[in-house]
Order: C-alpha cells, then sequence, then structure tokens
C-alpha cells in the first residue's frame, strides 16, 4: 500500500488521458490523435497518399472514448451510432490529409527538437512541475502508439495549424467597415408600446361544437398519452455499507506488521538513461551499434550527462542529462529494472533492450525509504480495510440481490432479506430523462418485455461502479389516445385562447391605421415609453428586442409603427428614435481589442473557404 501511495499521488490515470488528448484537440480536434503506423489495407486516398485502416481505426477508438466520457459513468456503448461515428472520423482524416499536403507543399516545417520542448512542456505530462517521462510513455501506450509515432501525430498538426493561424493572424477589417460595426453593436433605441391583453378579449368568444371536433382531428397527435409505469424498486449502494463494518484494532495492528514487513528493505535507486530509440528510420542493429559505440566513449571517460543530451531520444531526461530521479524495484521495464538494481553506485550497464529501445542505464544513488509509525499510517490503514470489507460485502449482497430478485414474484423478500427499502415512483415515462429512469441501462430494463408483459422483477442492473437497482413494474399504462370527451375542456380553452389572439390583433390593426391616418385621438393606443435600449437588454423580452431592432428608423414622411403577437398578447410598437453611437468614443485599447474579435471571427470564415476549395479541388477515393 505504501508503494501505492508513491504511485497514486502522481494522478497517473487521469494526467494521461488529459494530456494525451489536450494539445491535439486544441490543434485540430479528436479524429487529429493518428500515428504514423503502415499496414495495409488502406481505408482512402487522398491526392495519392493512402489513409491507412491502421490510423482510422485507432482514430475511430479514440472518438468513441471520448464521446463515452462526455456521456459520463452511465455511459451506453449501444447508444452510439458506429456508421455515423465511422463516417465521420473518415471525413475527419480526409481533411487532415489534404490540409497536411498543403502545408507541405507550402514549405511549412519543424524541426524535431521544437517537437520535442512542445511536448515536454504539456503541463499533464508533469509531475511536481517536472516532465515525467514514465507518464508521458504510458500516455501513449493508452492509446498504442510509441514515441514516434506520437511525435509524428504531433508534427501534422503544428504543421497544419501554420497555415491556418496564418490565414486567420493576416485577416483584418476596414475603418469603414469596423466603424459601421461599432454603429450597429452600440446602437440603442427609443420606442413606445401599446399592449393588446388576450385576457381582456377571451370572455367575449365563444366555440362550438364543429370548430372542437375539427380541431381535435387535426391535433390528435397532441392527446395522446406516453407509455409509462408506476415503478417499484430496489437499491443498493456502496456508500451506505460503510456503516455496517468495523475494524478492530487486532486487524489494524495485523495490517500494519504487513506493511512493515513489505516495506523494510525497501530501497530506491536514481537512474539515469541514455535511449537509442528504434523506430522507421532506424534499424535494431544500427540502434545496438550506436548504443555500443556511446558506451564505450563513457568507458574512456566522456560524460554520461553530455553524451545523453546529445544522443538521448528520451525527450523527457534527455535535457537533464538523462536524470529519471528515484523509483523503487518495479517502476520500469522488467530488462531495465533488473539491469538497474544489478548495477552498484556510479556505474554504467552495457545496452539493454527494451520495447522503446536500447537503453544505457547509470546509478547515481542509493536511498532507503523511512518505515512509517503505526500512528502515521492508522488512518489510511483504517480507510484500506473499511473499502476492502465494503467491497466484499457489496459483492455479496450484490449477488444475493440478483438471485432473490430473480426467484421472487415481487420485491418484498428481497427487501426483507437485505434490510432495503421498497422505493417507488408513479408515472415514470419511457421518454425520461433525468436522474435514476434517464439512466439508458434503467429505461432498457424497465420497459423490456420481461418486466412489462411477463411481470419479472428485472436483471440486476449496474447504475456505475457506486450502486445496482432491481425494478419492477407495478402498473403499466400503455401509449394510449385520448377521447375528445377527456380533452374537451382543454381544446375548448386553447380555441378561445386563438380567438381572445384574434380579437386582440384587429383592435390593434383598427387602433393603429387609426394613429397612421392622424386620428390619434380616436386611436385609443395607451403608449408606455421606452429610452437607450441595448440589443443585450435582459430585462426586455428577448423576441420583442429582436422585433425592434428589425425595424426600419421613421423618415420625416412615414412614421415606423408595427405589430407582433408574443404568448398570445399583441404589441403595437412604435419606433421613435435610433441612436448612433460616436466612434471616436471608443477608446484606442478596446477598438484593438474589438478588431482583433472582428478579425478572428473574419479569418475563420476565411479559412473555412480556404478549407472547402482545398477539398474540392483534392482527387479522393474512399475504398
Amino acid at each position: 500500500m505504501l508503494q501505492d501511495i508513491r504511485d497514486n499521488a502522481q494522478s497517473t490515470v487521469a494526467k494521461v488521458i488529459v494530456g494525451l488528448i489536450v494539445l491535439t484537440f486544441a490543434l485540430f480536434g479528436v479524429d487529429s490523435i493518428v500515428g504514423g503506423f503502415g499496414g495495409e489495407p488502406e481505408v482512402a486516398v487522398v491526392n495519392g497518399n493512402d489513409i491507412k485502416e491502421t490510423d482510422f481505426l485507432r482514430a475511430v477508438d479514440i472518438k468513441k472514448r471520448q464521446i463515452l466520457g462526455q456521456m459520463g459513468e452511465d455511459a451506453d456503448p449501444a447508444l452510439i451510432d458506429d456508421q455515423k461515428l465511422k463516417q465521420s472520423v473518415l471525413e475527419g482524416l480526409i481533411d487532415q490529409e489534404i490540409l497536411l499536403q498543403d502545408a507541405i507543399g507550402l514549405g511549412v516545417y519543424i524541426s524535431d527538437q521544437s517537437i520535442n520542448s512542445l511536448i515536454t512542456g504539456i503541463n499533464q505530462f508533469k509531475v511536481d512541475g517536472q516532465f515525467d517521462n514514465d507518464l508521458f510513455l504510458a500516455s501513449i501506450r493508452n492509446f498504442g502508439m510509441t514515441t514516434q509515432t506520437f511525435k509524428e501525430s504531433i508534427k501534422k498538426e503544428v504543421l497544419i495549424s501554420q497555415p491556418r493561424n496564418a490565414i486567420i493572424s493576416t485577416s483584418f477589417i476596414l475603418d469603414d467597415e469596423f466603424n459601421r460595426v461599432i454603429e450597429i453593436d452600440r446602437q440603442t433605441r427609443n420606442y413606445s408600446l401599446a399592449k393588446f391583453d388576450q385576457s381582456d378579449y377571451i370572455d367575449a368568444v365563444n366555440v362550438d361544437e364543429n370548430e372542437i371536433e375539427a380541431f381535435y382531428e387535426s391535433h390528435k397527435q397532441d392527446y395522446a398519452t406516453i407509455e409509462s409505469v408506476d415503478v417499484e424498486y430496489l437499491q443498493l449502494e456502496k456508500n451506505a455499507l460503510l456503516e455496517k463494518v468495523e475494524v478492530t484494532q487486532e486487524e489494524l495492528q495485523k495490517a500494519f506488521e504487513r506493511e512493515v514487513e513489505a516495506f523494510e528493505g525497501l530501497e530506491e535507486r536514481n537512474a539515469s538513461h541514455i535511449l537509442i530509440e528504434i523506430n522507421d528510420d532506424v534499424s535494431d542493429a544500427q540502434a545496438k551499434a550506436l548504443a555500443e559505440k556511446l558506451s564505450a566513449r563513457i568507458a574512456e571517460g566522456e560524460s554520461f550527462e553530455a553524451l545523453a543530451k546529445e544522443f538521448s531520444d528520451d525527450i523527457g531526461s534527455a535535457a537533464q542529462g538523462g536524470s529519471l530521479g528515484f523509483a523503487s524495484k518495479g517502476a520500469y521495464l522488467p530488462a531495465f529494472d533488473d539491469a538497474l538494481f544489478a548495477l552498484s553506485e556510479g556505474s554504467v550497464s552495457k545496452p539493454v533492450l527494451t520495447e522503446y529501445g536500447y537503453h544505457l542505464i547509470k546509478l547515481e544513488d542509493v536511498q532507503m525509504q523511512p518505515i512509517p509509525t503505526f500512528e502515521e499510517m492508522r488512518f489510511s490503514i483504517e480507510a484500506d480495510i473499511k473499502a476492502e470489507k465494503v467491497e466484499a460485502l457489496y459483492v455479496e449482497l450484490s449477488e444475493r440481490l440478483a438471485d432473490l430478485s430473480y426467484a421472487s414474484s415481487d420485491l418484498r423478500e428481497p427487501a426483507d432479506e437485505l434490510g432495503l427499502d421498497i422505493n417507488t415512483a408513479e408515472k415514470v415515462s419511457a421518454l425520461s430523462i433525468e436522474g435514476l429512469f434517464g439512466n439508458p441501462k434503467v429505461q432498457k430494463s424497465l420497459f423490456s418485455a420481461d418486466v412489462i408483459k411477463d411481470g419479472n422483477n428485472s436483471e440486476l442492473i449496474e447504475i456505475n461502479s457506486e450502486a445496482v437497482v432491481v425494478v419492477r413494474a407495478a402498473n403499466h399504462y400503455p401509449a394510449s389516445q385520448k377521447g375528445l370527451s377527456e380533452v374537451r375542456d382543454e381544446i375548448v380553452a386553447e380555441l378561445k385562447r386563438k380567438k381572445a389572439t384574434d380579437e386582440a390583433i384587429s383592435a390593434a390593426n383598427k387602433a393603429t391605421e387609426a394613429y397612421l391616418s392622424g386620428n390619434e385621438d380616436t386611436a385609443g393606443l395607451a403608449w408606455e415609453s421606452f429610452k437607450d435600449i441595448k440589443r443585450n437588454d435582459f430585462e426586455v423580452n428577448p423576441e420583442l428586442i429582436k422585433f425592434i431592432f428589425s425595424m426600419p428608423a421613421a423618415t420625416d414622411a412615414d412614421k415606423s409603427v408595427s405589430g407582433i403577437d408574443i404568448d398570445g398578447d399583441y404589441f403595437v410598437v412604435k419606433l421613435d428614435s435610433v441612436n448612433v453611437p460616436n466612434v471616436d468614443d471608443v477608446k484606442a485599447a478596446e477598438r484593438q481589442a474589438i478588431r482583433r474579435v472582428i478579425g478572428g471571427g473574419l479569418g475563420n470564415a476565411e479559412y473555412q473557404v480556404f478549407q472547402t476549395a482545398l477539398r474540392a479541388k483534392a482527387e479522393i477515393e474512399k475504398i
């Protein structure tokens, strides 16, 4: 456990996923994370260049992982349309290949040293502020990639990003265009409203049976009930079991003694290494020959640190003279580990072969880890023992719940035997999207034939790693069509609202006509005035704001008056004036910031046009 504490402090799992994805997402998106593996067959040919099936399948896998991650713990892979996913990924890879070919054709270049610096600068590959090579290697292995293929994938994205950044960053807006944008964006308006309330007319309207029947027939789909069930369910949660387990002093003492026994003699070794990688450009024989040559130079007295900086392919440790820091036995690959722990302080190994290439390993220093006291360990030991007991009890009770539920005609027996409460929920719809009943697994099971038609308890459903549930349909309400008698009052109310709105609009139109004819006294319009209203005024109805800012300004000859129906009420709107800001009042720093935003938007639009044009010219064959 002590060693686990050391390992887990590096938060490897979380950093692996985030660290690998963060850079490439920022540059091009998830579809871009592909390697350089060769192999047949290809899935597409772009201007004569193949897109290999291995690259395609890796990109599909990564995209699927991303989608499932966004869906959360309750993610159901069955909800992903694999065909659409593959089509989307393939299109992304084709776009990437087109842009990569264009970048190379333009002479865009980035050095390997720059790529190495880029990777070592990623925070998600760092531990305590320093690039951690183990974390980096674990990250890329998680996606089936080698150091070389990861570098190649990053290189592709950097090459693609340079033409894109050039187009976006060089986009600009003319002064007249800029001034017009400011005038439009910061414009305010003065207006007046006359409201005709639907409620003022609703008592004066009537509907007859023919109207009711016709409306019902044309809107039957609106009066159909959705399939639903009254649910009974038992839920077993791991956290609820903590209070049911106890840890004795004897268990604590024995666990501490086991920890001490396992910890005694545990040493950490401070190692440095030089890695000569085997890749598409360097064969096994070439890598081994170079490693042996460097071994001889070290034996002749040359600095291990200097040679590591010059020759090592480990981008994480090369800049530090090959230093890997302290680690205990088992931290590295077996061959590397065995060689390191066979060395004496200050000595250097012969070339050691691992899956990454040939290593020259130097043992810098050895230290023993101090053994913590019982009091220092008590809390963590107790937590571990409790966790183990809870896990065992959770597994036992889950299995028991599954067995009892399967054999019982209802949930009473498993509830009584396991001490669980029978929970209930009424009219759970097949379209529920929130909480327990929004879980796809629960939905699928609850509305299955086994539960609905046969009346059985469901199988044990794993909600997440911390909870399971068994559901039962107490009452089933099939989807059905409501009869006219059931919805008559609802239809009458809806028809009356519609007629009342029509009456309000008719009255508003007559009043507006009188007003525009010059008969303001007889128009009966009760105006309420508003001044200096902005486009983003949150206190005004968004629909009304949009309407007001779409109205033309009044001319000397004509007034600007129009009307709009909002939620059944009708508003006559009179645009009194348009207030245009003085562009010269905008400060220089603010003008510059606005120019950048506008230019960036225009640049992105221009890049989309550029990308579309490249694709239109490309010769693409999908296989």
